[in-house]
């Protein structure tokens, strides 16, 4: 076969540089091989070498393997489309179906859907802090001796219940200051498990400070109605049998010496 161009080809099987015409190009990767590399018999050659209507195709050992394998990877392939069509259109239904059973939510719904989630994280965010009372206020000007003042306060209560050193992230009063009248002081711990440990503790504590977990404007509603209760109960029954205790987090109202039940022999 005759060169189109002056370089000279490399035959792709030998890795040798082809330095006579006798070759043969591949008619699927184009790359050039020796007669003698490619085994072709003389009639092949001379079928191969006409300028005009070759019929005769050559294809190197790499392309013929993968000629052989082309129909089985055609195969597979068809397959898999179906394969993909099928999962395709039976997800195509399941979401049509969900989208037709699922209803959207009457707007008085999604309004509480809305405040439960708001609720919620609200008093997730509460959880590190403590509202401590009667923690004597400075009169100071100066913002950081008041913080100061404050903090030292805090820690001195804290020393009474716990050796440990509780890592407090800030300070802040609550509420407009008013003249013979000490705010309450939110302080927020670095986690929750910091607050609530302290909580544990607070029996341990005698002094005139009072402190308890920040409750969200829900949750102190709901705990003054459950005082109002308990009055209610406790005026009718004309004793004093019940109480509020807090059951996994939540105030509820039990009886003081709650009655045994008997067994029966």
């Amino acid at each position: 076969m005759s060169s189109q161009n002056n370089e000279e080809p490399i035959c792709s099987i030998c890795n040798i540089l082809i330095h006579d015409l006798k070759y043969a190009i591949c008619d699927s990767c184009k790359r050039p091989n020796h007669y003698k590399c490619a085994v072709l018999s003389t009639t092949e050659q001379r079928c191969l070498e006409l300028k005009v209507s070759r019929r005769v195709k050559f294809y190197c050992d790499d392309c013929e393997k993968g000629l052989q394998v082309l129909p089985q990877v055609l195969s597979t392939l068809s397959a898999l489309k179906l394969e993909i069509n099928s999962l395709r259109d039976a997800f195509s239904k399941q979401i049509q179906d969900v989208t037709k059973q699922a209803a959207p939510l009457p707007e008085n719904q999604s309004n509480q859907l809305e405040e439960m989630i708001e609720e919620y994280t609200d008093r997730q965010r509460r959880k590190k802090n403590l509202i401590f009372i009667d923690i004597n206020e400075s009169d100071s000007c100066d913002v950081e001796v008041r913080r100061k003042t404050d903090l030292d306060q805090v820690i001195q209560v804290l020393n009474s219940i716990t050796n440990e050193q509780p890592i407090i992230n800030s300070t802040h009063r609550l509420g407009k200051k008013l003249e013979n009248k000490t705010r309450p002081l939110k302080v927020i711990f670095q986690n929750p498990d910091i607050a609530l440990s302290i909580l544990k503790r607070k029996h341990l504590y005698n002094g005139t400070v009072r402190f308890f977990s920040d409750k969200t404007p829900k949750q102190r509603d709901y705990l003054n109605q459950l005082k109002l209760d308990l009055d209610r109960l406790n005026s009718i029954e004309g004793s004093h049998e019940k109480t509020i205790k807090y059951i996994n987090g939540t105030p509820k109202i039990i009886d003081l010496h709650p009655q045994k039940t008997q067994t029966k022999n």
